[in-house]
């Protein structure tokens, strides 16, 4: 009796967990509308980090209750940012967006995820 109850949770997780990703929308963002896209919005997960996009390509937040700055761009389809508070390096990353929800890849893996308003 206990097999069958156990392939019966199996068989609802793996339903549901399927049923999730067939959920799931993503888009990649590239030229004008990466631009548009952050351009005076905030990006954040919610509790570790929060990003205001500032038309001037600039950009200010708070990451793990500290603040942070720097700059952003777009170039060759990928949205890149460059740390100066804390000071860090400039990096580029791939992004695909369904809805609200952003993520931000590198070679292909999910660097980032958040919202972006």
């Amino acid at each position: 009796m206990r097999a069958i109850h156990t392939i019966s949770w199996l068989t609802v997780l793996t339903c549901v967990a399927g049923s999730a990703a067939a959920q799931e929308h993503w888009r990649d963002i590239k030229g004008p509308a990466l631009a548009s896209l952050f351009r005076d919005k905030e990006f954040g997960d919610g509790v570790h980090f929060a990003y205001q996009f500032k038309a001037d390509g600039t950009f200010t937040g708070t990451e793990m209750a500290k603040d942070v700055g720097g700059s952003w761009r777009v170039h060759r389809d990928e949205f890149c940012w460059r740390w100066e508070r804390p000071p860090g390096p400039h990096e580029c990353y791939r992004v695909q967006q369904d809805g609200e929800h952003i993520r931000l890849l590198i070679n292909g893996a999910e660097a980032w995820y958040g919202t972006l308003r």
